[in-house]
Order: structure tokens, then sequence, then C-alpha cells
């Protein structure tokens, strides 16, 4: 499924004092594709998802800001395989982009046969935001913070079970984490989806599961479930009176989920530095912001270098967490 943004005006960005390597590069985008071809931003996820959402937010000040068309492309498919695997194999022009997530970067831990390396075969370009997620439980469960709940599966092994959204997801991982860290056993129900998660969690049909925190916090409200510990080290400004897993007792608990924009490997560095530079502007917008906010995103705009560091890190914290987890790839 694609999305076309044309931008009212055709314009480049002048010339002005502390703006000059920008201009270039986009002078020399605009000679290289004879000012004409649209810039492709791939989805590897179906519409309506966080990443779908973030580009239809981004691309009309994108093609603003570039003067070109944007075009939203939904790739979904194999657990993002599809749409990584296009970008991968576009080339390094600086027509195509990509909005993914840090989960991601797990697919060759649960794939033996993924058709492109995670970390080399892509461009790392800007964080885009982050997300905070809470572990959550039924209310029947007899515990209200981490500590109680530790306690409470070290007496009932294997008998109290956790929904996910499926294997590999973050939720899954962040349970395992837990599990690990803790030394207790936690049965996983993986679904196709969140809704039948959260249908079964509130129905009683599971006990536990992680979900985001700004979805979690008016069911608790409500009395649907209750909120254990926030998954990020630090409480959320929205949410401060809601604890982390980490203050409960769980020692260095720290996860949130991000998402991030990537280009082909091999992009030119000017490309690189531009297309970063007009994402930050965009990133910067208060509607945008402002949006993302209403969806539990934190705008945490990087340069291409700390993604890059923030990319490697994750593959090698996730990569520990399934190794210690016995979790095998298909």
């Amino acid at each position: 499924m694609t999305h076309t943004f044309i931008p009212k005006r055709r314009q480049l960005l002048t010339a002005a004092s502390g703006c000059l390597l920008l201009g270039t590069a986009l002078a020399s985008f605009a000679q290289s594709t004879n000012g004409s071809a649209p810039l492709k931003i791939i989805i590897p996820f179906s519409p309506g998802t966080t990443p779908d959402l973030m580009a239809r937010l981004l691309d009309p000040r994108l093609a603003q800001r570039l003067g070109r068309p944007v075009i939203v492309d939904n790739k979904p498919g194999a657990s993002g395989i599809l749409g990584m695997d296009a970008v991968a194999k576009a080339a390094p022009d600086g027509q195509v982009l990509m909005i993914g997530t840090s989960t991601a970067l797990t697919i060759p831990y649960f794939y033996k046969k993924v058709p492109f390396d995670v970390i080399q075969s892509f461009q790392p370009i800007t964080m885009v935001g982050r997300t905070n997620f809470a572990l959550v439980a039924h209310p029947s469960v007899p515990a209200v913070n981490a500590k109680e709940l530790i306690a409470y599966l070290k007496k009932n092994p294997g008998k109290v079970t956790y929904g996910s959204p499926g294997k590999g997801t973050f939720h899954h991982l962040v349970m395992e984490q837990l599990a690990s860290q803790t030394g207790t056993a936690i049965t996983h129900v993986p679904y196709k989806g969140s809704a039948g998660v959260f249908t079964d969690l509130v129905g009683g049909h599971v006990n536990l599961a992680i979900m985001p925190l700004h979805v979690a916090a008016p069911l608790e409200a409500s009395g649907k479930l209750k909120i254990i510990g926030a998954t990020r080290a630090e409480r959320d400004r929205s949410y401060p009176k809601i604890a982390t897993l980490q203050e409960g007792g769980i020692a260095s608990f720290n996860n949130d989920a991000w998402y991030a924009v990537w280009g082909p490997k091999g992009m030119p560095k000017v490309l690189v530095a531009a297309y970063a530079s007009a994402l930050h502007e965009a990133l910067g917008n208060e509607e945008v912001k402002s949006k993302l906010d209403q969806q539990g995103v934190s705008v945490t705009p990087s340069s291409p270098e700390e993604l890059n560091k923030v990319s490697h890190a994750e593959y090698e914290h996730w990569g520990r967490i399934i190794k210690a987890a016995n979790i095998q790839p298909e």
C-alpha cells in the first residue's frame, strides 16, 4: 500500500549561514534524480502501526523541506523481513528510506535464513522516538509490585501465564528477561497481535502481559488490570506516580521500544546528514510531537553515529537474553 505526499512548493534549502552543507546535499540529490524522483519511505509493517503513523506525520513536512514528493510504502510480512529486504537491496542513492523498530534487530536470533544483515545492510539516519511499557497483571494476581510478583512466581513455577503478540516481539523478550533475571518460570502464550492478548488478559485467561504504559494507565484506573511496574529504569514524566520494575527490586532492568530511520548501506555521507537534518526539523514540529506523545512516543532524535551505537547495543543485549532463555531460531 502506498500513499504520496506532494509538497505545495518545490524549493531547496538556501545556502544560509550554518545550512551550507544541507543545501549542498539537497542540491546534489536533486541533480542525481533530475529533481523529479520521489523519496520512498518503506514501512515493514501494516498501515495503522506506530511506524506507519510516524511516516504519515513526518512525510508532508519532509516533502515541503526537500521540495519533492514523498511516498509511504507499506511492505508488511515475515515479521518485517520483506520490507527490510527491499530497503537492503535498494540503491544507496537517497531515494529509499525506512522507518523501523528496535525489535527488528533481533530477527537473526529467531530466523535461520535472513537475506540481509540487520546491522551491516543499513545506514542509520536518526532515532525518531521511544515508547515506555508496563508489566501488567489481571486483578486476580495477588501482587501489586515487582517484589510481591516475584515471590508469587517462585511459589508457582510455570503456573503463571503471560500473553504476547507473538514470538520475538518486544513484549516476549521483556518477559523472558524478567524470568531470567529473577530465576522464575513463566509460561508464554503467544498470540497473533495485541488484540487477543488484551482481551484474554482482561478476561483472566492469561495472568500477565507487557503493554504500552499510556495504554495500561487508564485500564488500571478503571480497575480492569493493575500495573506491576514500568519497564524503563526512570519514571515516566507523563506518569510520575507509577513505579518502575527496577525500583521494585529487579536490578538494572531498563527496557523500552524505539523507532528509527535507516537507509540502504552505502549512502553518501552528505545525503545522510541532509536527511538527518530534515528529519530533526520535522520531529521538532509541535504538532508532530503532540500527536506522537498521544501515541506514547517520546521524540528522541539522534545523530547517525548515536543511532549506530544504540543499534549495536540493542542487538547484543537481546542476544544475551535470547541465549539465556535458550530460544532457538526457526
